[in-house]
């Protein structure tokens, strides 16, 4: 009884250390990079949204954002019709014929290059897209902009 004691008593005290050494954890997502001008290749990747940044990770590959950097997120998505659309068209209400892709983009501020603008722009699946999107909002304060619902303005001078 004593030893187990003493082992409850020692697990206490290393708690605090235990927990102050541990990394701080996110939410991962699995996602494509389809673009932007950061060094990552058009792959899978892996972005996790944690309190205070943003990191993709492609194999060794580590690129972090903070979050309190990032200056514009949007949001929208790429409908198409897929091959032999005819045939996949004759189930009525069921929308087999289309292709929809989803897109997130991300525009922060890189303060090592001189405060130059950096864009991402990530494709994911839709069960990801509403979450990742929800995460990103909650955490940044920033409210996404859906390029799918922007109206375009067209002015005319005379």
């Amino acid at each position: 009884m004593k030893v187990w004691l003493s082992f409850a008593c020692l697990s206490l005290t290393l708690l605090p250390v235990q927990a102050a050494g541990a990394k701080k954890t996110g939410v991962s997502f699995p996602a494509r990079y389809e673009g932007g001008n950061l060094p990552l290749e058009q792959r899978k990747i892996k972005a996790t949204v944690a309190e205070d940044e943003m990191l993709f990770v492609r194999g060794d590959q580590r690129i972090a954002i903070p979050l309190k950097n990032i200056t514009a997120i949007w949001c929208g998505t790429d409908v198409r019709r897929r091959f032999a659309a005819g045939v996949l068209g004759v189930v009525p209400g069921m929308h087999l014929d289309k292709a929809e892709a989803y897109y997130v983009g991300v525009t922060w501020r890189d303060d090592l290059q001189g405060g130059s603008k950096i864009e991402a722009v990530l494709r994911l699946s839709s069960t990801e897209y509403r979450d990742f999107v929800a995460v990103l909002e909650r955490l940044t304060g920033r409210k996404p902009v859906n390029t799918s619902k922007v109206p375009t303005v067209v002015r005319y001078e005379l």
